[in-house]
């Protein structure tokens, strides 16, 4: 065995993830085990052994349906991963075995945990750091299904130089690392970044998004790096925006003058072949918004007036409205006054006089005559006059209450009409002031008006006068200013990533080295395979076409970065691999043999004092290489056709209705 491997030297002693027993419980209580499955580091076998004889039948000597594919969903559920595929094998399983489960000691970065799954729907997962599987499923020790789930996340997602991912800033989870690390068999291994077949990770970006994810998990990707990408990013998204911008803007100024024209034609009822700006002949777009703006100024003049004659005839109703105030309250104090005496009230009777000499203009100035009131011999006299008539009603009120109630009758009845005078008034004013308001409010649209439809006219001329010129709208300078500013910062931006990689080309060169060490160990030639940073779909190629090499390019990528976990600091890969039948993917016998002995050379070089730093289990139809056929590496042997001999120990699934015999 040739040492293809001494340039390489381990850093780890075990991997950082591997599976050492798988459990298999026909039931939790009483604890009763189907299957125990004991792993270890480095290459573990699951054979599917079809029959050596002859008497056996085609079904039977198949090697299919015996629980390999079984196996490895099995293993996604101890770690952590929920598939609708794992749900179905659930369901199966739960009929068969309505209490049980499977359980596994699993090593997460060092540390130990036994891990419970249950098969039903309505059993609760377990987990815990402990010593011993009775520990955990007694409650000895307490459950933390929870604390491993993070365990899982922060060994694996937690070390990448970024938790998400440039562009879309999707978090990663550790079941998308998970998918890489167990490859199902339904993908027939047909790319590298082809990890699961109908269940869908939820990658926004299909395509971009899995080289992202493992460029990072093999050290390719810093921090900077990762930055330098979110910038290229955000930068691109922007200058595809302005680059999709740009054209709307170029076809807008056609669109905005059809659009000014339309509307403009519309307001005035211009008809479509009528000319926009004025001839010599005929109607034209120019001529009737100038007629309607005439007319609409000299209906704002004609409103005016109307208002100012309404505002005019307003105040004098004003004074109007005065007048009968005045007279109303005068008419009700002598209503007041008559019943004072109908009371024989001689105290009202003296200050409401008093009132109504004020309100009659009996006290104050005496314009006239320029005196005071109290000096003017005129208002003397009528005064002292008035003053005897109230008196002698005073004196004559107990003998005359006849005529008094009578007078306060009829000083009730004056006074009743001067309200009614005061409100018709009021009215009349209200009314007069609502069509004032009409009236403004014409105006002011009317005005309105007039102006959206010289600013529109104004509009339609300045876009003519662009198209005629050919110039550019300043939205359209600002954004193509915009664009190149963008594409010239992404030049940069990018300039400082393709700089950036190539700071970083001892770690290529490191993957270059291993896969080289590889794939000569495996095609018997230098040269036959390379490593290709950043490529979308065949990060891992193989000079030699077909379907046998273009498996091997998967089973060549995989190895690479299983090994290189094993010999770098920088990789973040766990160390753990499983392959579901890459036999049955045409791979040829020739390269199916050797691709399990590099296996197992591999982990003698690396391995020091019986530990290897790497885990692959791979599950087969086909027979292993004969010198790798004991126990060693063949961890499981399953044959079709003895119940005995499959994974379950049974059948799961019952054969379908319609083929039972006679």
């Amino acid at each position: 065995m040739s040492a293809w491997l001494n340039a390489h030297e381990p850093v780890r002693a075990q991997p950082r993830l591997w599976v050492e027993t798988i459990w298999l419980l026909e039931s939790r209580e009483p604890l009763v085990f189907t299957r125990t499955i004991n792993l270890h580091a480095g290459l573990n076998i699951v054979w599917a052994k079809e029959s050596a004889s002859n008497d056996a039948s085609g079904l039977a000597s198949a090697g299919h349906g015996v629980g390999k594919t079984s196996l490895c969903l099995l293993l996604r559920y101890l770690l952590s991963d929920d598939a609708p595929a794992i749900a179905t094998l659930r369901s199966n399983a739960a009929g068969s075995f309505p209490k049980g489960g499977v359980a596994a000691k699993v090593h997460v970065d060092g540390a130990v945990w036994l891990v419970f799954r249950p098969y039903g729907l309505y059993s609760h997962s377990m987990a815990a750091q402990c010593d011993a599987l009775d520990q955990l499923l007694d409650g000895t020790a307490p459950n933390d299904f929870d604390g491993y789930g993070g365990a899982l996340e922060q060994f694996s997602i937690g070390r990448l130089a970024a938790r998400s991912l440039p562009g879309t800033n999707q978090l990663l989870e550790w079941r998308h690392l998970l998918a890489w690390c167990i490859r199902e068999q339904r993908t027939r291994f047909d790319g590298f970044y082809h990890w699961r077949e109908g269940e869908g990770l939820g990658f926004k970006r299909s395509r971009r998004d899995p080289p992202l994810l493992v460029g990072s998990v093999l050290g390719l990707l810093d921090q900077e790096s990762d930055q330098l990408l979110r910038d290229i990013e955000a930068k691109q998204k922007q200058v595809e925006q302005w680059k999709e911008h740009i054209p709307e803007l170029e076809r807008a100024p056609a669109f905005a003058l059809t659009h000014a024209d339309r509307q403009l034609r519309l307001k005035v009822r211009a008809e479509e072949d009528e000319p926009v700006f004025a001839t010599t002949v005929g109607e034209s777009v120019e001529s009737r918004v100038q007629s309607a703006l005439q007319a609409a100024e000299q209906d704002e003049n004609r409103l005016e007036c109307e208002a100012a004659q309404a505002e005019d005839v307003l105040a004098e109703e004003h004074v109007r409205l005065r007048e009968l105030t005045k007279a109303r309250d005068l008419a009700k104090l002598d209503t007041e006054i008559a019943k004072a005496l109908v009371d024989a009230k001689h105290d009202d009777f003296e200050r409401l006089s008093k009132v109504r000499d004020r309100l009659a203009g009996l006290e104050g100035r005496c314009d006239p005559g320029n005196v005071e009131f109290s000096a003017c011999e005129y208002v003397q006299q009528n005064k002292s006059a008035v003053n005897m008539t109230w008196f002698q009603d005073s004196r004559q009120a107990k003998a005359d209450a006849t005529l008094l109630a009578e007078r306060y009758q009829a000083c009730q009845g004056v006074f009743d009409k001067a309200e009614k005078a005061v409100s018709d008034q009021a009215q009349l004013i209200s009314k007069m002031k609502a069509d004032l308001r009409r009236l403004r409010v014409r105006v002011a649209t009317s005005e309105s008006t007039r102006t959206f439809l010289k600013e529109s006219w104004d509009d339609l001329q300045v876009k003519h006068t662009q198209r005629a010129q050919g110039s550019d709208t300043a939205e359209l300078v600002e954004a193509r200013r915009q664009l190149q500013e963008l594409e010239a910062a992404l030049g940069t931006l990018r300039t400082a990533e393709v700089s950036r990689r190539s700071q970083q080309s001892s770690r290529v060169d490191a993957i270059k080295s291993m896969t080289a060490a590889v794939s000569t160990r495996l095609l018997g030639a230098a040269g036959q395979a390379r490593f290709v940073p950043g490529h979308e779909t065949r990060p891992f190629e193989v000079a030699r076409g077909g379907e046998a090499y273009q498996v091997l390019e998967v089973l060549l990528g995989d190895v690479v970065c299983l090994l290189d976990s094993a010999v770098s600091e920088v990789s973040n890969h766990p160390g753990f691999l499983v392959h579901d039948c890459p036999r049955e993917a045409d791979m040829s016998e020739r390269l199916y043999r050797e691709f399990f002995l590099a296996a197992v050379e591999a982990a003698a070089q690396l391995g020091r004092d019986g530990s290897v730093p790497f885990q692959f289990i791979v599950t087969t139809t086909s027979a292993p290489p004969e010198e790798l056929g004991g126990p060693l590496h063949v961890v499981l042997e399953l044959t079709p056709g003895a119940d005995e001999s499959l994974l379950f120990k049974r059948q799961l699934a019952p054969e379908l209705p319609g083929f039972e015999l006679a």
